[in-house]
C-alpha cells in the first residue's frame, strides 16, 4: 500500500477484549495509529488530531454507545467502525442505525477486518 494512501486511525480498544490488537498489522496498514483505552483520552485525541476514521472495540462494553454519539456531535461525517463479537450481534442493527460501520467478527478474523477497514475510502464511503 502506498504511504500517501494510508489513513490516520484512532483505535479505542478494550484491554479485556478477545480481539488480538497487539498485531503489527495496524502499523503496516495505517499511516498513524493512536491507541487508547479510555474514552476521555480518546475524545481529547479526537479534538486535537484529524483522523480519517475511528475504530471502536465495543465488544466488551456495548453500553458505551454514548462515546459514538459524542464523536458524531463533534464531527457528524466521521467514519466510525465498531468491532462486535458474534455473541453481541444483536447490537449491530442499532449501531448501523446510528451510521456506524459495524463488523461482527470472531477473534480470529481481526486481521482480516483491519484490512477491510484500511481499504475504506472516507470520501466515497466505499471499499477501494
Amino acid at each position: 500500500m502506498d504511504t500517501n494512501q494510508k489513513k490516520d486511525l484512532l483505535f479505542v480498544e478494550d484491554p479485556k477484549s478477545t480481539f488480538n490488537a497487539n498485531t503489527t498489522l495496524l502499523e503496516e496498514l495505517f499511516n498513524r495509529v493512536d491507541r487508547v483505552s479510555y474514552y476521555d483520552e480518546a475524545l481529547h485525541l479526537f479534538d486535537t488530531h484529524n483522523y480519517d476514521m475511528v475504530l471502536y472495540d465495543i465488544s466488551m462494553h456495548p453500553e458505551k454507545i454514548k462515546f459514538i454519539k459524542q464523536i458524531q456531535k463533534k464531527k457528524s461525517m466521521q467514519p466510525i467502525f465498531t468491532l462486535l463479537e458474534e455473541s453481541s450481534e444483536d447490537l449491530a442493527f442499532g449501531l448501523s442505525q446510528l451510521g456506524v460501520n459495524v463488523l461482527v467478527i470472531n477473534p480470529t478474523q481481526f486481521d482480516e477486518a483491519l484490512q477491510s477497514i484500511a481499504m475504506f475510502n472516507p470520501q466515497t464511503g466505499d471499499i477501494d
